[in-house]
């Protein structure tokens, strides 16, 4: 038993290191940038975070099977499937280098999909109730700190602040685009207001007020369309759980911030940051656009639906095996004329890039953890269920990108040994 809590007590330290580190390198790369130490931020890569923790994840992972601490069951044979058609999409891709390492600025080749398996291994196989309410405590206190900085990128021009390039009224955090930043943001708020729900406790709805604002200062159409889903699907699934009175409070607050917050945008967008706000790159003005017939539904979303377009004849060529990991650059059709490097739909991108059966079991992954979080009962787990739907949502117009998507497979883990814990009392 001591060296079980000893190995939990490992892992907890290594998930919290993962995800101190991530946004740390990213806010030095931010500084050092700033003081012309370095040119570009990704050259001081927090990608390494992940591919270093690789070895430490592995190893607690293989001890804990040998002792028997950890256990083997359906989830570790679907990440297994999910490596091993990594590695084969990997060896046939159309350029290996990219589907081991990762497109530039993107990182999200083989390794890093393999620090996200390892983390989903090692976290679903906590059983220590401490740790798992730290860690998301951890990340709730991280959160914090990316939205007040955010708040400092969109209502101020503090040249030692890095802002979002040509948009500067988009909040990216330190999570490099606002799209990023929205999934982030929506994970989080997700968490404390459905806690809020649950618990009644004020801090929960302080929390999920700020993380609101972010969503809102993202100004993410995907996102915020996650969020409102997974909103919904809480307040229609477990009303008998929640005081009506809360829910109106909540919705009252959220609502009036959207405006309050778009209000504001406008005004400091053309004060602070002498830029008009751009229709692709604003929810209630897209939103309007769209409503009023005075843009095509295919713009919607900043013309996503036309790249899934685009790219559909490709994924339906490589269906078999994939691309190659991040390989969407290398295959996208030129002729098009501006090329992408993602596919902006989770979904989408693994069919294009690994494979039919890669997103079969990706898909079949979520669908069972969805189908075990319809029965959790426990306040906390229903939290981090309903982010893990919100994320599942957004992930139809956003992309996976490495300082989002770790937080996302700690959750599944977390979710998964809910269960574990559960069949051992």
């Amino acid at each position: 038993m001591k060296q079980k809590n000893i190995l939990e007590k490992y892992v907890f330290m290594l998930i919290v290191l993962i995800m101190i580190g991530l946004p740390l390198i990213k806010f030095c790369a931010y500084i050092l940038n700033f003081l012309g130490i370095i040119e570009d931020p990704f050259s001081f890569n927090h990608v390494y975070v992940l591919w270093i923790s690789i070895p430490f994840l592995l190893t607690s992972y293989l001890y804990g099977l040998k002792k028997q601490y950890f256990r083997f069951d359906y989830n570790d044979i679907i990440i297994s499937i999910l490596a091993f058609l990594g590695l084969i999409s990997t060896v046939l891709a159309q350029d290996v280098q990219i589907s081991i390492f990762g497109e530039y600025h993107r990182n999200e080749g083989l390794l890093t999909l393999i620090a996200y398996y390892l983390i989903f291994l090692n976290v679903k196989n906590l059983t220590n109730s401490k740790y798992k309410h730290k860690i998301i405590n951890l990340f709730i206190y991280i959160g914090l700190f990316q939205i007040g900085y955010a708040v400092l990128q969109v209502y101020t021009d503090l040249p030692f602040i890095k802002e979002y390039p040509y948009k500067p009224y988009m909040a990216m955090g330190l999570c490099s685009n606002p799209n990023f930043f929205g999934s982030y943001t929506t994970i989080l708020c997700l968490i404390t207001t459905s806690l809020y729900l649950f618990e009644k406790q004020i801090k929960y709805l302080v929390y999920s007020i700020i993380f609101f604002i972010g969503i809102c200062l993202a100004g993410s159409t995907g996102p915020m369309i996650g969020f409102i889903l997974a909103f919904l699907f809480l307040i229609i699934y477990y009303f008998k759980k929640i005081n009506f009175s809360h829910i109106c409070l909540i919705l009252i607050i959220f609502i009036s911030l959207f405006y309050i917050i778009d209000f504001s945008i406008n005004k400091i967008s053309a004060q602070v940051h002498d830029i008009e706000i751009d229709t692709n790159y604003n929810i209630k003005k897209e939103t309007e656009m769209i409503v009023s017939n005075k843009t095509d539904v295919t713009a919607f979303g900043n013309g996503r639906i036309q790249l899934w377009k685009n790219l559909l004849p490709e994924a339906l060529k490589y269906s078999l095996y994939g691309a190659g990991i991040d390989n969407v650059k290398v295959i996208y059709p030129k002729n098009l004329g501006l090329v992408f490097d993602k596919a902006h739909n989770v979904y989408l991108q693994i069919w294009i890039t690994n494979g039919i059966f890669a997103l079969i079991f990706y898909c079949l992954l979520q669908l069972i953890i969805f189908i075990r979080g319809l029965k959790i009962k426990d306040n906390f787990y229903i939290s981090l269920f309903i982010s893990f739907i919100g994320y599942a949502i957004s992930a139809f117009a956003n992309i996976s990108v490495i300082e989002v998507a770790p937080y996302f497979f700690i959750i599944l883990g977390l979710l998964v040994s809910h269960k574990i814990e559960e069949e051992r009392l």
